[in-house]
């Protein structure tokens, strides 16, 4: 397992969260703001081959604007 770790976001005491100190969801919004992943071919239906951030596709798939299996 990955673990993502993101030190300029502000640290909230959540209820749920406060038996786990520096842990919280991020917001949809905060979830905009992150970029970052590699460049990878991908081809779609067919189509002429291009090349994707894998970052951006499994977000989209983990927000449901996509679906398919994540990039790994």
């Amino acid at each position: 397992m990955k673990t993502l770790m993101i030190k300029d976001l502000h640290v909230t005491h959540e209820p749920d969260y406060e038996a786990k100190p520096g842990i919280r969801p991020l917001s949809p919004e905060q979830l905009k703001l992150i970029h970052g992943g590699r460049t990878v071919s991908a081809t779609v239906d067919g189509r002429p081959g291009g090349t994707v951030n894998d970052f951006d596709i499994n977000m989209a798939i983990f927000e449901g604007r996509i679906s398919g299996p994540y990039l790994l």
